[in-house]
């Protein structure tokens, strides 16, 4: 591979762009400006001359719904491939031929095993690692590594980040959350080691500046200071104009499109920041449990996770959509009534029809987030076919605190090693860790056993 080089720049931030000499370009070309730094996506000069495109990198994207599942709209009557959605997963219907809902898949160690209450905390603090967590809210909390961290520990010294943890809640992991346990097991499902959670970012701003290497962006910045973020910004993409001036006219296309998605993206954070500011929202706005721009914020969140993976600065994503019991009140839905308190129905079908409202929004902002992925192309694909996306819960129904039959499903093809398209029913108590095995096996990953696994996945 031939070495890089930087151009130089003829604006005043001294801004450059970094390509290799032959007609080629690396994945890793990044254009830079101060403070700023801008992956690209994948452009057709960066494979070799004439040489066939090689099969790209696979991804994971683990997303987590707390509360479980309203589980007679979620599980399909039928099995195998020949099932029809249920209502739940109905906005999933043009992408059915890309994913797999399964019956039956569990994980034990979600269960009490002699520590009484605390189903939400164990249900996120098992969700990637299936291992039971030890019952404290001290600082000797332990669980398991997450299969995401076992997944960048293998691969994640080939992208900028092994790994990227998003959510919509922020999250203390001092004290204690639910019954004893500590707000660590609540509050993260990403876990480097046994006694070491991998911290979140819940504020889509710092989001951005972390993926975009901007060095000092405070998500309540001033005015001035946003404007001379997006100052910077325009001189990294002037400088795309030397890389421009050596691409074919399809890559002139790709490379427009991308830095144009770009300067909307950051409007879109601007106009999210001027509608905080109008509202007047506290300091403490991010434990709040009402949020009046949750959909702008989750759509912002989703787009990051696309553009991470277009970009191939990471490869293994987790994304928690509440945290454990999270009480969050969907007043566009009309539902002013908090989630987690929905969920324990007890049968009340007033209840049990909020829950149904929450369950299919969330389906809803999936399907736009699969379609996104099925649209965005990676080489001589698509980052859907490209990827493996888990969505689902560490409850099935969140009344009972079931941890034996969840409501989870795999969209994407890991570069054609994944059969979908079906219903999966599986023999009752499936350990959900034999998924992961079988997802560490399409990574190239191997290894015999994860967690309490008896053996991977047939799909």
């Amino acid at each position: 591979m031939p070495s890089a080089v930087a151009l130089p720049s003829e604006n005043p931030y001294n801004t450059h762009v970094m390509i290799l000499r032959r007609r080629y370009l690396s994945r890793r070309t990044f254009l830079r400006g101060t403070g700023v730094t801008i992956a690209l996506p994948w452009l057709d000069a960066m494979h070799p001359g004439l040489s066939a495109p090689t099969d790209g990198p696979i991804r994971s994207v683990f997303i987590y719904s707390p509360n479980g599942m309203k589980m007679d709209d979620w599980i399909p009557k039928k099995t195998g491939r020949d099932f029809e959605l249920p209502y739940l997963l109905e906005p999933l219907a043009k992408r059915r031929a890309d994913l797999t809902v399964f019956s039956h898949i569990g994980i034990d160690a979600g269960q009490p095993h002699g520590d009484g209450a605390g189903d939400h905390a164990r249900a996120v603090a098992t969700y990637l690692t299936c291992m039971h967590p030890r019952k404290t809210g001290g600082e000797n909390i332990r669980v398991g590594v997450s299969i995401d961290q076992v997944i960048a520990q293998q691969l994640g010294k080939e992208t900028t980040f092994p790994s990227l943890e998003l959510g919509m809640d922020g999250g203390r992991r001092g004290g204690i959350c639910d019954s004893g346990y500590s707000c660590a097991y609540s509050n993260n499902v990403a876990w480097r080691s046994p006694s070491e959670p991998v911290a979140k970012e819940s504020k889509p701003r710092a989001a951005f500046a972390r993926m975009f290497g901007e060095s000092k962006v405070d998500p309540t910045a001033t005015a001035q200071a946003r404007r001379r973020m997006k100052s910077v910004l325009d001189a990294a993409l002037a400088d795309a104009k030397a890389l421009r001036g050596r691409l074919g006219t399809t890559d002139q296309q790709k490379l427009d499109g991308y830095l144009t998605s770009v300067r909307e993206f950051e409007l879109r954070l601007d106009k999210l920041d001027e509608e905080d500011a109008k509202l007047k929202l506290p300091d403490k706005f991010w434990h709040r449990e009402d949020d009046p721009q949750f959909t702008g914020r989750l759509q912002i969140m989703y787009d990051l996770i696309v553009l991470a993976l277009q970009t191939d600065q990471t490869r293994v994503l987790t994304f928690m959509l509440g945290n454990g019991g999270n009480n969050r009140s969907y007043r566009f839905l009309d539902v002013p009534e908090g989630h987690h308190q929905l969920s324990h129905h007890r049968g009340d079908p007033k209840k049990l029809a909020k829950i149904r409202k929450i369950n299919r929004y969330h389906t809803e902002q999936l399907a736009r987030f699969i379609a996104m992925l099925r649209a965005t192309d990676d080489g001589n694909s698509n980052l859907l076919h490209r990827s493996m996306v888990v969505y689902g819960s560490g409850l099935g129904d969140g009344n009972r605190h079931d941890h034996l039959n969840l409501p989870i499903i795999l969209a994407g093809h890991g570069n054609g090693r994944i059969k979908q398209g079906q219903h999966l029913r599986l023999p009752r108590d499936t350990p959900m860790a034999n998924l992961y095995l079988r997802m560490l096996g399409v990574h190239g990953i191997k290894k015999t056993r994860f967690a309490d696994s008896t053996g991977p996945l047939d799909i």
